[in-house]
């Protein structure tokens, strides 16, 4: 018997683009004498389809696809879709073959934290469903579950368990589950789990690529009953996994280093999004500094050399190894580079103002407005040519509103604004263990600056402040937690009231790519207006 797991990349609301894909997978798996050919969970929307489900004709559109896709069906087809029944919406799997629907399972555990919403558009299935699939040796009666049903834990219904006293000889999950660091192994642990306990083999699909600010990494796995790995697929990538029970032999999975997850999950979410949303060229402001320099190197991977544009614009701050720096970088990335000087601009609006500044000290203000200058520049081009700015924050200077509104905030998708300083350091390293020399040695050695000021270093120990700023947003940390493991309470307080006093910035920050555990985004919501000073005391 082979099951066939078809991880695939749909796109929102694509329906004719995602059938096809569907077809042309389950034809092929046909081709190779597939017995059951299994697709992801919500593959006829794509995931997460968010308010779209309140549309009427969104759901119909979703319901024709699923009958155009029975109607060719032959051998036993699973797949994601959205069923509509009295008024209420089901995340629900949906089993065709012989040309017609033939039973449909909803999902139980509806996840609603960080990136989950589910509650606010689904009604809760109620019965772990098992279904029988004829087959010509016989029947098999499989255990469907939908994504959050593994994660049952933390919930009175134990989906898993269930199914095994219903009968199921198998345990089949379809899935979109966003990638984050260990994700594959927060998911490997929980289905040996279930395939020891149930002693049932468990099949894992799981969707792939980029939705606005998710990735789905893929990565579809087979377990047999005593919880060995049968087959995984492709991490970042669409692949087929064709799974026989009866044949296949264990092999070792494979977990890559943190660095090329996390690298290979940027390039696919910024190739996606350009893909899905109808942009082919990007354009970063190469600085020489370490974040426009990974930037630059994510995009080449992901779009290629002849669709990203570097463009230097220095100021009478700017050093000599700035300039240096990103035209050497520009020619080991083989990119279109150019260079726009901002002296005249800048003394220009210095002069308009210089009536209402009178007498006044030069301070940020004038720092602002050579990063907003330089983000007109780079909406400029955009606007002319239709190239798609990359904004270069990462997530330590989003966290502490070191960053210029309207400035070097300003783009179309935040490629590292996940990444913490560290993170960006550690991956650039990774770069050139790979490709030596690709990123120059200068742009991680020398001490980070924006150069808006004469002799201007960044006013932070990022070694120090990095960690602390992920074990707040992202661990949930108090103040009070930290300093009794030792940190120095007036830096914890600072940084608790910067990550405070900011978030009306990164409310207006470009989408950014999710790859941790707690990213800023949809995810994470905190209110603009809040005086909370974080727990103090423990």
């Amino acid at each position: 018997m082979k099951i066939a797991l078809c991880q695939v990349n749909p796109t929102v609301g694509s329906f004719e683009n995602n059938k096809n894909i569907i077809l042309k997978y389950y034809n092929r798996c046909k081709l190779l004498n597939a017995n059951i050919v299994v697709f992801p969970e919500l593959i006829s929307t794509g995931y997460p389809p968010q308010d779209l489900l309140l549309d009427d004709g969104f759901i119909e559109e979703n319901l024709f696809l699923v009958e155009s896709i029975a109607a060719q069906s032959t051998i036993p087809l699973i797949m994601g879709y959205v069923r509509k029944e009295n008024g209420k919406i089901f995340n629900s799997a949906v089993l065709c073959y012989n040309g017609k629907l033939q039973n449909t399972a909803d999902k139980i555990l509806l996840p609603t934290y960080d990136v989950f919403d589910e509650y606010r558009y689904f009604t809760a299935g109620n019965n772990p469903c098992t279904w029988d699939i004829p087959l010509e040796t016989g029947v098999l009666r499989i255990g469907i579950q939908i994504c959050e049903d593994l994660w049952d834990s933390n919930y009175s219904t134990k989906v898993s368990q269930i199914q095994k006293e219903k009968g199921a000889e198998i345990l089949i999950n379809i899935s979109a589950s966003p990638y984050h660091e260990d994700r594959l192994k927060e998911r490997t642990n929980l289905i040996i789990e279930k395939a020891i306990k149930t002693g049932l083999p468990f099949l894992y699909c799981n969707i792939v690529g980029a939705q606005d600010e998710l990735i789905f990494d893929g990565q579809s796995l087979a377990f047999n009953s005593k919880g060995n790995c049968l087959a995984q697929g492709r991490g970042f990538g669409e692949d087929m996994l064709m799974i026989d029970l009866n044949f296949d032999k264990p092999k070792p999975l494979n977990i890559l280093p943190n660095e090329e997850n996390v690298y290979k999950a940027l390039c696919l979410g910024v190739s996606d999004y350009f893909e899905k949303t109808g942009h082919g060229e990007a354009v970063i402001g190469l600085s020489g500094g370490i974040d426009s320099t990974l930037v630059a190197c994510i995009a080449v991977d992901a779009l290629g050399a002849d669709h990203v544009h570097g463009i230097s614009m220095p100021s009478k701050f700017s050093s000599s190894h700035s300039l240096s720096d990103a035209e050497e970088l520009a020619n080991n990335l083989d990119i279109d580079y150019r260079i726009l000087p901002i002296n005249d601009p800048v003394a220009g609006i210095e002069k308009i103002l210089e009536p209402q500044f009178l007498g006044m000290d030069i301070d940020i203000t004038e720092e602002n407005i050579q990063a907003r200058i330089r983000g007109n520049l780079l909406m400029a081009l955009s606007n002319k040519f239709g190239w798609m700015v990359l904004s270069t924050g990462n997530k330590t200077e989003l966290a502490l509103g070191y960053c210029t509104l309207y400035g070097d905030m300003s783009g179309g998708l935040a490629v590292i604004s996940d990444l913490s300083k560290s993170d960006v350091y550690k991956l650039s390293r990774w770069i050139n263990t790979e490709t030596p020399n690709r990123i120059p040695v200068n742009c991680i050695k020398k001490l980070p600056s924006a150069e808006l000021a004469p002799k201007q270093v960044d006013p932070f120990d990022y070694s120090i402040v990095s960690p602390l700023v992920n074990a707040i947003i992202e661990d949930r940390k108090s103040p009070a937690e930290l300093i009794k493991n030792g940190a120095d309470p007036v830096l914890v307080n600072d940084l608790y009231k910067r990550i405070r006093i900011y978030e009306y910035k990164r409310r207006q920050s470009a989408p950014g790519l999710r790859v941790s555990t707690k990213a800023f985004g949809f995810g994470r919501r905190i209110p603009i207006v809040n005086h909370y000073l974080g727990k103090q005391k423990l």
